[in-house]
């Protein structure tokens, strides 16, 4: 004990770098089964409710620290001082979310038995979920995100979402820890250990049945060609820049229309909506003449837009295959400082930009002429792909199959992209639905229904510049996650409330009983 209270601070370092090593781009899932053993032993010894919260703001800093580094690699697009400034401000943030949970778990009166593992996972949980929506949300670093890339492991996520697999790895640590404390008296605390194992256990067994029993065959795909164009930011932002990158566009249009696809999609922010209305000309007619050259094939396009009123939107739109306008959705999820600036008027705005209005509502696509039907196609834009309640309204709108469009091109040569890519397969599995990535900058490629990555990658390092996938069908059958949605992390989050609020009166009917002056 003496050991473990002098080292305390290390110990939290090693969780935070337990945690940070299990995500992209190290990936080696198995870390999150531990990240936080050295985290709960170093609370064993805090002193007090601000030493457990020094502890866990440790930890924190270290995982936040590594994870975000992009962050301050954006110093390309604005001045190195303010993205410096962003990225200290953003770990700072995401950091206190484990040190409140490091408080929560340092004040419960248990300490062993079943309720300590339980009461662990559940004051996680609860956080990860306000991390989602508080303040716009961040929820980027799930717990649950770290295990994408095996798929036993994520399947339960059609039940929970990924909150239930954050739930079962922390379980599983925190009944590590009862082990630990209680190795001496096991038989009195053998529930507290065996439980977490036989969930965790289950887990996985529940996810090799699902995919033994190939649920991502429905026997209808349709054949998606995705050119991302992979353009660098530095680039894009160059307007002299534009008539090479469009033309670029318009040529791997032609090449990959030769593959036999039903649909072609460009990625986020690919041209403006004025060329594809016919508002621009000389452009419009270069892409009329590209969309005759093709056999009149449907499109989703990535696009800025403005409206009448003169707002801009970063939208997808979909054309038909006489080269009409049939669909707009508008991006609802914007990146806060990238894409508008809170508090505007109070608020710098770091990367100098014309900021996008937010989209109103869940707009799914029809896409025209596909196998003589019409598809409806939910489409989530960039960081939308990161908020599971988001994606799953798309599906519950009758999504036929989601798409993902978007510009990963900001943080190229980091990290950043894979772990845009790992929330892809969560998406799919949530809502057991086809996913098809367009990312510019990034990973494009097809996901299954069981989050299986059925193709090859193209990216920015990759010799091939378009990929043509087979996409499935969904069978319209609604997951109980698309069905009731955060169920786990609100019922997680009612707990706690629920206890705080019972503590709260208890220490109050204690000051009466103990005073009555009072």
């Amino acid at each position: 004990m003496n050991l473990i209270k002098r080292y305390r601070y290390l110990l939290a370092v090693g969780s935070g770098v337990l945690l940070f090593c299990s995500f992209p781009s190290i990936n080696f899932f198995p870390f999150a089964w531990v990240s936080l053993v050295p985290l709960l032993l170093a609370l064993e010894c805090a002193e007090d409710w601000k030493a457990a919260f020094r502890i866990g703001y440790v930890s924190g800093l270290v995982f936040f620290a590594v994870l975000l580094i992009a962050i301050a690699l954006l110093y390309p697009y604005a001045n190195i001082f303010t993205t410096a400034l962003g990225y200290l401000l953003l770990v700072g943030y995401t950091a206190l979310y484990i040190a409140v949970f490091a408080l929560f778990v340092h004040r419960m009166s248990w300490q062993s038995g079943i309720l300590y593992p339980t009461s662990v996972a559940v004051v996680w949980v609860s956080l990860e979920w306000v991390r989602g929506w508080l303040l716009t949300g961040f929820p980027w670093g799930f717990m649950g995100y770290s295990q994408w890339n095996y798929l036993p492991g994520i399947q339960i996520a059609s039940l929970t979402g990924v909150y239930g697999v954050s739930f079962v790895i922390v379980f599983f640590n925190a009944g590590i820890v009862t082990f630990i404390r209680n190795r001496h008296a096991l038989r009195k605390e053998i529930i507290a250990f065996a439980v977490p194992c036989i969930l965790a256990i289950a887990t996985l067994v529940y996810g090799y049945v699902v995919i033994g029993k190939g649920q991502a065959a429905s026997g209808n795909a349709v054949k998606v060609a995705l050119v991302p164009g992979n353009i660098s930011q530095l680039e894009k932002w160059k307007q002299d820049s534009f008539p090479k990158i469009f033309s670029k566009y318009l040529n791997l249009t032609e090449q990959v229309a030769g593959e036999g696809p039903d649909i072609i999609v460009w990625p986020e922010t690919a041209v403006s909506g004025q060329i594809l209305s016919g508002e621009l000309e000389g452009y419009h007619k270069y892409f009329e003449r590209m969309h005759q050259n093709i056999g009149k094939l449907p499109m989703l396009i990535g696009a800025t837009d403005l409206d009448v009123m003169g707002d801009l939107y970063n939208r997808v739109v979909s054309m038909s295959s006489e080269g009409k306008i049939v669909g707009k959705y508008a991006k609802m999820k914007l990146v806060p400082f990238g894409e508008y600036v809170p508090l505007g008027d109070f608020l710098p705005n770091f990367i100098q930009f014309r900021p996008y209005a937010h989209g109103k509502t869940i707009e799914v696509l029809p896409i025209s002429e596909v196998n003589e039907t019409v598809l409806e196609v939910g489409t989530s834009i960039c960081f939308e792909s990161a908020f599971p309640d988001h994606f799953r309204q798309f599906v519950r709108k009758g999504a036929d199959m989601m798409g993902i469009l978007t510009n990963d091109a900001w943080f190229s040569g980091t990290a950043f992209p894979e772990l845009h890519l790992a929330m892809a397969p969560f998406r799919a599995v949530e809502n057991r639905i086809a996913v098809f990535r367009c990312a510019n900058g990034g990973y494009s490629c097809a996901v299954d229904r069981i989050g299986r990555i059925t193709t090859g990658f193209v990216t920015p390092g990759t010799t091939e510049e378009h990929l043509v996938a087979n996409v499935e069908l969904s069978d319209k059958k609604k997951t109980i996650y698309t069905r009731f949605g955060d169920w786990l992390p609100i019922l997680c989050f009612v707990i706690c409330i629920s206890w705080i609020v019972y503590r709260l009166l208890n220490h109050y009917y204690i000051v009466k009983l103990t005073d009555p002056a009072e």
